[in-house]
């Protein structure tokens, strides 16, 4: 017997682009993860939801650059969770709705939110269902991917990337795939045979992040090496520019190694054209 419904949580990397990427990636028909499934469904929110969500996060930042204090950067404006049912389980669209709705009303609930920052909240939510073949032995079951805007009036919604996140919206998906789909996961009997594969899956997209996350670390690096390198300039002191010029050098060496974004290399030729 399953504890829970499969809820997988992880954050939207790379900013507004990567909200961008994952808004193009999820209504993709021909991309290989999607060789199995039958149907992508828009059935909250659309393009729109997905520009606004990045566009808050952009407008976060740049109020955090005119503050002194504004503490740590943002990086992720989203979080992203993946609410998915084993195969021969099939809510309607309308169905799945419901169940999304619940789930975000806890999800709300858990970041006591004030009026303003409910009204962002349900303006920045954006879910797609993904209809699964349901006789392939590979892939997954029908799934919705939701994606819920982490910027909400002035503040950043940490409670969505905690583990407590997880926990609510697993009861929240359990309740309401019962209340509204009349499944009850109590009664799924678990096929072993297939939790291989699920994991190694995410381990796959684990390590990909991981990656993404080390090269948005070099970057950060390097744009904090080139400015010390233009102020070198500036004060012709040379024993710095050697010094900074040696370490940009060993984390372009680094970048070297990593597959890079579209957006990630144009940042790198930002920095490479400011040396000249």
């Amino acid at each position: 017997m399953l504890k829970n419904w499969t809820v997988i949580t992880q954050p939207v990397r790379l900013a507004s682009d990567g909200i961008l990427i994952r808004e193009r990636y999820l209504l993709n028909k021909k991309h290989n993860n999607h060789k199995h499934t039958e149907k992508l469904l828009s059935i909250v929110g659309n393009l729109e939801t997905s520009k606004q969500i990045a566009l808050s996060g952009e407008d976060f930042r740049l109020r955090q650059m005119s503050n002194p204090r504004g503490g740590r950067p943002l990086s992720s404006y989203a979080m992203e969770f993946c609410l998915t049912l084993p195969k021969g389980y099939r809510p309607t669209p309308q169905q799945w709705q419901l169940i999304v709705k619940d789930c975000c009303l806890a999800l709300a609930k858990l970041c006591n939110l004030n009026q303003l920052e409910l009204g962002d909240f349900q303006k920045r939510i954006r879910a797609v269902l993904h209809q699964q073949e349901q006789t392939a032995r590979k892939g997954s079951g029908d799934h919705v991917h939701l994606i819920i805007g982490k910027v909400a009036g002035t503040r950043v919604l940490n409670e969505l990337q905690q583990k407590k996140a997880t926990r609510v919206i697993k009861q929240a998906f359990n309740a309401a795939t019962l209340r509204y789909a009349d499944i009850n996961y109590k009664h799924h009997e678990v096929a072993e045979a297939k939790r291989g594969r699920r994991l190694s899956t995410w381990q796959y997209e684990y390590e990909n992040s991981k990656a993404s996350l080390e090269i948005e670390k070099i970057l950060r690096q390097m744009q904090v090496q080139t400015d010390k390198w233009l102020k070198a300039k500036t004060e012709n002191n040379k024993r710095q520019l050697t010094r900074q010029k040696n370490r940009l050098t060993k984390n372009y060496e680094q970048l070297q190694k990593l597959s890079l974004s579209k957006q990630q290399a144009e940042q790198v030729s930002k920095i490479k054209n400011q040396l000249r």
